[in-house]
């Protein structure tokens, strides 16, 4: 047994007993500590901005507090919610093999854009450029379906499938992302410094899942916590899709308020006029 499924097995789990805490609270913290969240990265590669989200450290591991990660988390699903309501849309980021299936399933549940291969320098701060590559690809697709490729020889056609493959491998996660995207959700921030630097100078709101080694300056709302472990990235996940769900659906409630509102002022007016 490694010193990792130990610490994460063994009783050198930190206990959660935390006064003032609600029934839901407590379970929500269970669940975490059975899907591995508390589990942090060698001391040696601690980021010391990190030091007021850890608990302890057991066999040379940090084992952050669960406490601190759930105020993050809340606070970000928070964040979230109030941009979809708002009719935001996120960018969904994660390339690891740890978090790459929970980013495709939450991108391709809700129709969002996402990154799963590598990120594309300039994907925020060159916009303009990327958008125009999105165009010409889609331009490609067409005109392959059409059949207006088939006026090319053979060996073009080749050149043009073989360039069709490369910008779908850079682009086809993103090709329905018409505008800078009002929020990254960043899975793996190690993975992705860049992506948050450029969330940062293109004013989008940044949250992200982070290990001990990361700093936490970089993005607007990290959440500290085991990125390497599945079944913490699909308990972070559950939340980040509870939080959009719930955002669409207040969203629809508030375009249902504004049409009877719109409506009601609607037989206002024809009631005064009658008047």
């Amino acid at each position: 047994m490694t010193e990792a499924e130990k610490i994460l097995t063994s009783s050198t789990a930190p206990e959660v007993v935390v006064p003032n805490l609600t029934p839901e609270e407590e379970a929500v913290l269970k669940t975490m500590m059975e899907a591995g969240l508390f589990y942090g990265m060698s001391r040696s590669k601690t980021n010391p901005k990190i030091k007021e989200y850890l608990s302890t450290t057991k066999s040379g591991i940090e084992i952050i507090n669960l406490i601190e990660t759930l105020k993050s988390l809340k606070a970000a699903s928070q964040i979230l919610k109030d941009k979809v309501r708002a009719g935001g849309v996120p960018l969904i980021v994660g390339t690891t093999p740890a978090v790459k299936p929970a980013v495709k399933a939450l991108a391709l549940k809700f129709g969002y854009p996402s990154v799963t291969e590598r990120w594309l320098g300039g994907t925020l701060t060159n916009f303009k450029t990327i958008s125009s590559r999105v165009q010409y690809l889609k331009k490609l697709r067409v005109d392959k379906e059409s059949g207006r490729l088939d006026k090319y020889t053979k060996k073009e056609r080749v050149n043009i499938d073989r360039e069709m493959e490369k910008l779908e491998r850079l682009f086809s996660g993103i090709d329905n992302m018409d505008k800078l995207p009002t929020v990254a959700v960043i899975f793996d921030l190690k993975n992705h410094e860049t992506a948050a630097q450029e969330a940062k100078k293109s004013k989008v709101t940044s949250i992200a899942i982070s290990n001990t080694n990361c700093d936490p300056d970089l993005v607007d709302y990290p959440i500290i916590c085991n990125d390497r472990n599945i079944q913490s990235i699909n308990f972070i996940a559950s939340y980040f899709e509870a939080a959009i769900t719930e955002g669409k659906r207040e969203a629809l409630a508030d375009a249902a308020k504004a049409e009877v509102k719109a409506e009601l002022k609607t037989e206002v007016k024809k009631e005064d006029d009658k008047s």
